[in-house]
């Protein structure tokens, strides 16, 4: 394979995102040939192991599995099904609305990690076995931006060895942890290098070092959190990339950390049985778990857990061959695509699935006298994706929670504690609103100008009175 590296650009690129740039020509880089392996055992998935033989199952025991739709809104899912090597949308009542294919790769080199940008119409994709990441435009399933060497890990200028989680930030550069080069990079659309935690293939836990990340989830603030498999810890930096915090884990494998909307941190143990922990980072204790050694809910290789606004947790079981969705409060198992232990590409079924992400197809609101036809979205939804809604119009539906008089705080639940994720509506129509009623809101998600005091830094300045909404 020839050492060649290759960004294209093509069309308005994406959110987490690429914004308006235009037709650009193919860039082409000439590096070093480093490896033309895939890895050695350290990534996030068990790359050198073999993806396991397609098994049937039977329409019964597909419709056995949970299905509780109701636990994922409205919310479809994006499976990267790794070992099927495709990227597939999944409806809560499991119909498949989208999917696209590597027939081109060897099987179980597709997408590990795949998530919606550009508010769902761009897809950012790592491929950590083939040593690429790269932006798939959602209608047309178009490739419009690639960085790395397609199959060949390296270290320098357009290499990449074992990606992991490619984010696009809201500046249109993309971020990735490069595991086995013992870094986390932020690349600009024109496959610039701008900005780097860790010293390029020189791994340790000193500060300014990191020992094989696998995670680099972005957070609200501008800063990160990263997961680093042989320290078995979580590193946060701040919105400079400073080292803040660097948190201890009761896990061997850590994987993924996600920041949750209490201001926790879950993480999944990428272990047989595996776990997920809820992390309070003040205290550095785990006030949540769920880890099984037997039954249904054993886990086998889970990869990346999320929260979604309702609170539900969303999990790709890896090697149990299923994403399933999690009630915290009763820790039971509700909802589930594919066949706990069987690994295939027959309806319902799943081979490895790696990496997850979400997005409500929303409904118009066309009922209301104000309605822009615009979608709708949850409180959560939009605060999930701050950064792509900011100094936008956006309508969205939630209850209120709490009057603070010149601004009401909103949220996704009816009743409850009032957290830093739900958002301050300022408008003095809010005072005629009742508690606990739900609504449309409709207006400009702004950041900064309001000192709220559930401490969100972003508020929503409303473009007409909020109406009922059912």
């Amino acid at each position: 394979m020839q050492a060649l590296f290759a960004i294209i650009l093509s069309g308005s690129l994406a959110t987490f995102s690429f914004f308006g740039h235009s037709l650009q020509p193919i860039i082409t880089f000439v590096g070093e040939r480093v490896s033309s392996t895939f890895g050695d055992g350290v990534g996030g998935n068990d790359e050198n192991a073999p993806v396991p033989a397609a098994t049937s199952t039977t329409p019964a025991e597909t419709q056995q599995q949970p299905q509780n739709m109701t636990a994922l809104g409205r919310y479809n899912v994006l499976i990267a099904d790794r070992g099927n090597n495709r990227v597939i949308e999944v409806t809560p009542d499991k119909k498949i609305v989208w999917e696209y294919d590597f027939a081109h790769l060897k099987k179980g080199f597709g997408a590990d990690d795949a998530f919606f940008a550009d508010n769902g119409n761009t897809v950012m994709m790592s491929l950590e076995n083939y040593n690429l990441i790269e932006q798939v435009d959602y209608a047309t399933k178009k490739i419009e931006w690639q960085y790395g060497t397609p199959g060949v890990a390296g270290f320098r200028a357009g290499r990449l060895h074992t990606p992991d989680d490619a984010y696009k930030l809201a500046n249109g550069n993309v971020v990735v942890a490069d595991i086995q080069n013992c870094r986390v990079i932020e690349i600009s659309p024109e496959g610039k290098i701008v900005r780097q935690y860790g010293v390029t293939r020189r791994c340790g836990t000193a500060p300014g070092l990191l020992d094989s990340p696998n995670g680099d989830t972005p957070l609200p603030n501008g800063g990160m959190l990263i997961s680093e498999i042989k320290p078995h810890d979580i590193v946060e930096l701040n919105k400079n990339w400073k080292e803040i915090a660097r948190y201890p884990l009761p896990i061997t494998y850590p994987s993924d950390p996600q920041p949750m909307r209490n201001g926790d941190i879950l993480v999944a143990n990428y272990r047989n049985p595996g776990a997920l922990i809820e992390l309070n980072p003040s205290t550095g204790k785990v006030v949540w778990k769920f880890a099984y050694t037997s039954g249904d809910r054993r886990l086998n290789r889970p990869s990346l857990a999320i929260e979604m606004p309702n609170g539900i947790i969303l999990c790709n079981d890896d090697l149990n061959h299923r994403v399933i969705a999690i009630d915290k409060n009763t820790n039971q198992i509700v909802w589930q695509y594919g066949v706990t232990g069987k690994p295939g590409d027959g309806p319902g079924q799943l081979n490895i699935p790696d990496g997850l992400s979400i997005i409500m197809r929303a409904p118009v609101a066309t009922s209301t006298p104000q309605s822009l036809h615009m979608p709708v979205y949850t409180i959560g939804y939009v605060m999930r994706h701050a950064a792509y809604f900011s100094n936008t119009m956006v309508e969205m539906h939630g209850y209120v929670l709490k009057d603070n008089g010149a601004y009401s705080i909103v949220s996704d639940e009816k009743n409850g504690a009032v957290t830093a994720g739900d958002l301050p509506v300022a408008n003095t129509a809010l005072e005629k609103l009742s508690l606990g009623t739900s609504y449309l809101f409709r207006g400009t998600l702004v950041r900064g100008g309001l000192a709220a005091s559930n401490g969100n830094p972003y508020h929503l300045e409303l473009a007409n009175d909020p109406v009922p909404y059912p």
